[in-house]
């Protein structure tokens, strides 16, 4: 049978370390049995020791930077003097874009359409119209509240002329015809002493003073109040006339639906001859000239972030616009725990889409960092960042902060000018720990 020569060299590994392990065994009972050998092995070892000085020094500076002498105490770790540079804080959050406003155009009356002039997707302005209804029975309803209008009009002048002084005169004729009934009642009961006049006569003449004292005071108490009463009256039917003829000449105005913003009409909601209800939705007009990028942004960034900051806004198939923070909500969204902002896109040149992917860098100030590799940072229990530093050759470990992530290197803040940090080998020490380093390229 013919035997895998894989299977021969494990066996021959094998068979090397049984018999290392042999040889281990029975060196340790040798110097058990007789103590002249531990120092002759002493001597082996010192022997040993002085030739291989030189291969421990170099050892001390390899990459792992845990290259440990004779002795088994000194780590020769590799360290940078730390040198910041400001570097720009950015925060990064994705939106989606949307229009500065979106209009919904109703209609205020019901009519057919009988006219839609304006197109869909076309840059319209105030006042430009959009769509046209059936005016109907409008104009012969408008003719007919005018006339009323006048003929309200002219029953109030008549009204106003027979206030005029009608007051005064009643007061003066009902006086006269007191008088006049006195006079007549005083002649009658001179004549009646005298036997001149008849009872019937006195009685009757009489009866004429008590009226006409009535007829006086029914006039001072009445202040012609039914002349002030026709008046108002005529007053009252004149405003009536006006209000309906506001009403039809606003319905012959809304026949005619305008637009309320300029921007972009987006959509034309009816055709010719549709009937539209009062309330009915007959065009969107978009606002264009910005547009507005929603954010969310994590509670543990949204205090770096203020009104007016400048935002790096990388839009999906239209490169990198500028813009601006224009709103910060107060309050969180309950669903995410993070904070919406709003950045505002300008789009004069119209080339930008509403409801696009959007990535934003909200700039929010520059701080004092180092580039380091993210290797030689160290993660705390609690999730924090901590970087180790030699103090007078015992080992720190102080808390940064990320302030810009790379491939190769990031960038954090924490660490003062001067400071020795430990870079490669630094796993092999804690703090606390004496340390030896050996300084070499920030880079």
């Amino acid at each position: 049978m013919k035997i895998k020569s894989s299977y021969i060299w494990a066996a021959v590994v094998a068979l090397s370390v049984v018999g290392w392990m042999l040889s281990d065994n029975l060196l340790a009972s040798r110097t058990d049995d007789d103590p002249g050998a531990d120092q002759a092995l002493t001597t082996t070892n010192d022997t040993t020791t002085n030739d291989t000085t030189n291969d421990t020094g170099k050892i001390a500076q390899t990459e792992s930077g845990a290259a440990q002498s004779g002795d088994g105490r000194d780590f020769i770790v590799s360290a940078v003097r730390v040198l910041n540079e400001p570097i720009r804080r950015v925060i990064r959050a994705n939106g989606v874009s949307e229009p500065e406003f979106e209009i919904t155009v109703a209609s205020k009356i019901d009519g057919t359409v009988v006219k839609v002039p304006a197109k869909e997707g076309a840059t319209i302005d105030v006042g430009d119209v959009l769509v046209v209804l059936d005016t109907d029975t409008l104009p012969a309803q408008i003719s007919a509240a005018r006339a009323e209008v006048d003929a309200a009009r002219t029953a109030l002048n008549a009204a106003r002329e027979q206030s005029r002084g009608t007051l005064a005169e009643e007061l003066a004729a009902a006086k006269a015809n007191l008088a006049l009934a006195e006079k007549r009642l005083e002649i009658s009961e001179k004549l009646a002493k005298q036997e001149f006049s008849a009872p019937l006569e006195q009685v009757q003449l009489k009866a004429d003073y008590e009226n006409a004292r009535a007829a006086l005071a029914k006039i001072e108490v009445a202040q012609n109040f039914q002349a002030d009463v026709n008046l108002s009256q005529s007053m009252a039917r004149l405003e009536a006339a006006k209000s309906n003829l506001s009403v039809l000449l606003s319905q012959l105005d809304d026949s005619t639906i305008l637009a309320p913003a300029a921007g972009r009409l987006e959509t034309i909601h009816v055709d010719v001859g549709e009937r539209l209800r009062r309330d009915g939705v007959a065009a969107s007009i978009l606002g264009m000239d910005k547009l507005s990028v929603v954010v969310a942004v994590p509670q543990t960034s949204i205090a770096q972030i203020s009104l007016g900051d400048m935002v790096d806004v990388n839009i999906a198939g239209a490169g990198t616009r500028n813009g601006e923070v224009t709103r910060i909500a107060s309050k969180t969204n309950p669903s995410t725990r993070t904070f919406d902002v709003e950045i505002t896109v300008p789009n004069s040149d119209g080339s930008l889409r509403a409801g696009v992917t959007v990535e934003a860098a909200i700039d929010v100030g520059s701080v004092p960092a180092f580039a380091m590799s993210p290797a030689h940072l160290s993660v705390t229990g609690e999730g924090s960042l901590t970087a180790k530093i030699s103090d007078n050759g015992v080992v720190r470990s102080l808390p940064v902060k990320m302030v810009r992530s790379g491939a190769e290197k990031v960038y954090v803040s924490g660490l003062a000018d001067g400071m020795i940090l430990l870079t490669v080998g630094q796993a092999f020490v804690e703090a606390g720990d004496p340390v030896t380093h050996k300084l070499g390229d920030a880079s």
